[in-house]
C-alpha cells in the first residue's frame, strides 16, 4: 500500500464510518415513518449527529428525508425516501429511550443502530380490530364534544366502526386505498343522511363530523403553519397543500354522500342537537382518549396523559366558544397543550409529543375546514370562503400557542 493511501485512510474522518451513517439514515427514516415535522426531525436528527459527534447537515419533507455527513471532499450525501408516515407514539417512545441510551454510553452505535431497525420493522401496537374500535369510541365520544347530545353520539359511533372498517378493507388493495378520503366520507354521510331521514329527531353534522374527526387533516394544517412559522419552506408548503387536497376529497365524498342519501329518504332537515346531559361530554372525553390513544399507538401507560391533555384542549376550546372568540379559544388552548407537553418532557423525560399531539387533534380546525369546503361546494361561496379563513386563522393560534409555549417553558432536547 502506497504512502498516499496510508495518507488518506490515517486522515479518515469518523463520519465516514459505516456504522454511524447508517445509524443516522435509519434513525431518519424511523422518524418519518412515525409523521414527525420537518422542524422536531432536524433538530432530533442534528441533536443526534452532535452526540455521535459528527458534522451533518439535514433536509426533510413529509416523504424524503436528505442527510449530509462530513464536509468538504469528504461529504457524504444519502437521501432515505418514505411514504407520508402517520403518528405512532409507542415507537417515537422507544426511538427516544434508544437514543438517550447512546447518550449516556449504556449501548454502543452499533446496537442502537439495530434496535432503531428492530423498532422501525415492528408491527402496529394495536391492531386492525383494535383500529376499528379507536374509530367507535372517538366516534361516540367526540360527537358530545361538538355539541352534539346522545342520539348524535349515538348514531357516530357506528358510523365511526363504519369508517375504520371501510379503511382496513381499501387499505389492502392499492388502487383502492387511493379512494379512501372521498368513498368513506361518502359512504358515512350516505348512511348518516339515511338514518336522521328516519329518524328526524337527529342532527347529521355533529355525528358525521365525529365519525370522520381520524380522517380530517386538520393536524397537517397545524403542523404545516408550524413548519411555515419556523422556516421549513418546502416542507411546510407540501404539507399544507396535501391538507388541502384532502379536505377537497373529503368535502366531495361528503356532498355526494348527502345528495345520494337525500335522493333515497328525502331532503334532511337541518335539526337541532338533540338533549347532551351534562354528563355526556366528560364520559365523551374518557371514550375520545381511549381511542386516541389506540389511534396514535401510544403505549396503554399513557392513557392518563393523552386524557389528561385531551381535558385541558376541550377546555381551552370552551373558553373560546365562552367567549364567542374561537381564535382566542385556540390560542389559549395551543398554549397550555404546549406547556403541559413541555413540563411532560422534564419531568418524565420522555417526547412532548404524547401529550402534544393529542391534546392538537382535539384543537385543530379539521371540522372547520371541512364545513367550509363542503359549503363552497354547495354553491354558498361567501360563507365558504369566511369559513375557510376562519380555519386558517385558528391554525395560526394554536401554531402561535406552542411557539410562545416552548419561549415560556424550553423543553429539553429530545427526539
Amino acid at each position: 500500500m502506497n504512502d498516499a493511501t496510508d495518507e488518506a485512510l490515517s486522515d479518515e474522518q469518523p463520519y465516514s464510518s459505516d456504522r454511524y451513517a447508517r445509524l443516522v439514515l435509519n434513525l431518519g427514516r424511523a422518524l418519518l415513518h412515525v409523521g414527525s415535522p420537518a422542524h422536531r426531525l432536524e433538530s432530533s436528527m442534528q441533536i443526534m449527529a452532535e452526540r455521535l459527534g459528527l458534522q451533518a447537515e439535514f433536509f426533510s419533507t413529509p416523504t424524503a428525508l436528505i442527510v449530509s455527513l462530513g464536509d468538504g471532499d469528504k461529504q457524504q450525501t444519502f437521501l432515505a425516501r418514505s411514504d407520508p408516515g402517520s403518528a405512532n407514539l409507542s415507537k417515537l417512545a422507544d426511538l427516544t429511550e434508544v437514543m438517550e441510551d447512546l447518550n449516556e454510553g449504556r449501548i454502543d452505535p452499533q446496537q442502537a443502530d439495530e434496535r432503531v431497525r428492530a423498532i422501525d420493522a415492528a408491527p402496529p401496537l394495536y391492531g386492525a380490530w383494535l383500529q376499528v374500535l379507536a374509530f367507535v369510541l372517538i366516534g361516540g365520544g367526540v360527537a358530545s364534544l361538538l355539541g352534539g347530545g346522545w342520539r348524535e353520539s349515538l348514531m357516530a359511533a357506528p358510523l365511526g366502526a363504519v369508517a375504520g372498517g371501510s379503511i382496513w378493507w381499501m387499505q389492502q388493495h392499492v388502487e383502492r386505498s387511493r379512494l379512501i378520503m372521498p368513498m368513506v366520507a361518502m359512504l358515512i354521510t350516505f348512511l348518516g343522511s339515511l338514518w336522521c331521514g328516519f329518524d328526524g329527531r337527529t342532527a347529521l353534522m355533529p355525528a358525521i363530523l365525529a365519525a370522520m374527526i381520524p380522517l380530517l387533516p386538520g393536524m397537517d394544517l397545524t403542523t404545516a403553519a408550524r413548519e411555515l412559522s419556523t422556516g421549513h419552506l418546502v416542507s411546510g408548503s407540501s404539507r399544507l397543500s396535501f391538507s388541502v387536497t384532502v379536505f377537497a376529497l373529503l368535502a366531495f365524498g361528503l356532498v355526494l354522500g348527502g345528495m345520494a342519501g337525500q335522493a333515497v329518504v328525502g331532503p334532511v332537515a337541518l335539526t337541532e342537537a338533540s338533549f347532551r346531559p351534562a354528563w355526556l361530554p366528560l364520559v365523551g372525553l374518557v371514550s375520545a382518549a381511549a381511542g386516541l390513544m389506540m389511534l396514535i399507538q401510544a403505549h396503554m401507560r399513557d392513557w392518563f396523559w393523552i386524557l389528561m391533555v385531551s381535558f385541558i384542549a376541550w377546555m381551552g376550546s370552551g373558553l373560546g366558544g365562552w367567549l364567542e372568540a374561537p381564535i382566542v379559544g385556540a390560542f389559549v388552548g395551543g398554549l397550555a397543550v404546549g406547556l403541559a407537553g413541555n413540563l411532560f418532557v422534564l419531568l418524565s423525560r420522555r417526547p412532548s409529543s404524547i401529550l402534544h399531539i393529542p391534546g392538537l387533534i382535539l384543537l385543530v380546525p379539521g371540522s372547520i375546514g371541512l364545513r367550509s369546503l363542503a359549503t363552497l361546494l354547495q354553491d354558498n361561496v361567501v360563507a365558504g370562503v369566511e369559513t375557510a379563513i376562519l380555519a386558517g386563522i385558528i391554525a395560526v393560534a394554536l401554531t402561535t400557542g406552542m411557539i410562545l409555549a416552548s419561549v415560556l417553558l424550553p423543553p429539553r432536547n429530545l427526539l
